[in-house]
């Protein structure tokens, strides 16, 4: 059996991309996005939208969101019209991450004209020439409560596999700065070490320890560009026992140094 393809739509570098809706009717393959999520606000078209083992009809107005290591396909009957938001948690509050792995993977929107108004206005911004992260944050975070309040209306029934793995997302965003230890993690969600790691593969195509390491780099990336914290200070903010072993560990994700890193971070603002 073939492999499902893991396509990348924005590069390995920039953290958020906002696109017009392909006009094409041509059905899509099933394929997977590794390491971003994307959010789509279509306000025309109609078909299918096939995520994971689930289908949904295209019933604009309508929201579609797919994580990470997900597996969509589209296959429409009318052309679609709308907006394609590409984005990685590097700009978000802890508040929205938490929120982001509760969402339900599609809502119909009724009529949120304003919605679409804000869309047209964060495109607008991101063609004249990049604000900057902490506008797409802003932005993001805006959308990202919206959404949540126009959920809360929804009926949504999320799989053994999925809700396990939003479980262990938010565990991981509370307390990554308190264990990093997998079995803390294991007892927390009464599973075991096996099933969680197979969830979060089948998730998000990482291991339940990458998926730690991960929230554990992005803190150390915000703290690095956003704060003048010294290096040794932010190796004990991340409880690492001393700042070799934190630049090690940065380097091995990264390749580079937390200090380069925050050069660089710095020179793009």
């Amino acid at each position: 059996m073939n492999e499902i393809p893991i396509k990348s739509k924005i590069t390995g570098e920039s953290l958020f991309k906002i696109s017009m809706m392909k006009t094409v009717i041509k059905p899509t393959r099933p394929h997977r996005h590794a390491d971003y999520h994307e959010f789509i606000f279509l306000d025309e078209g109609s078909g299918f939208h096939d995520i994971d083992d689930r289908s949904f009809e295209v019933t604009p107005p309508a929201f579609f969101y797919i994580r990470p290591g997900q597996t969509h396909c589209w296959n429409f009957s009318a052309l679609p019209k709308g907006y394609v938001l590409l984005f990685r948690e590097d700009l978000l509050l802890k508040e929205d991450i938490d929120t982001l792995f509760g969402l339900p993977a599609h809502i119909h929107l009724g009529g949120q004209v304003r919605l679409f108004r804000l869309l047209s206005d964060l495109r607008e911004e991101y063609e004249n020439g990049a604000p900057g992260h902490a506008v797409y944050g802003a932005y993001l975070h805006l959308l990202i409560t919206k959404i949540k309040e126009l959920a809360g209306t929804e009926n949504n029934v999320l799989t053994f596999s999925d809700g396990l793995f939003q479980q262990y997302k938010r565990l991981v965003n509370d307390h990554f700065l308190d264990s990093r230890q997998l079995n803390f993690y294991v007892t927390q969600l009464n599973t075991t070490s096996g099933t969680l790691n197979d969830v979060c593969k089948r998730s998000s195509g990482k291991t339940a320890s990458a998926v730690i390491n991960e929230r554990v780099l992005l803190e150390a990336k915000m703290l690095l560009s956003a704060t003048v914290k010294p290096i040794k200070d932010i190796a004990a903010v991340l409880r690492f026992s001393d700042a070799p072993h934190f630049v090690k560990f940065f380097r091995t994700y990264t390749n580079l140094t937390p200090g380069k890193y925050r050069e660089m971070a710095l020179a793009k603002k």
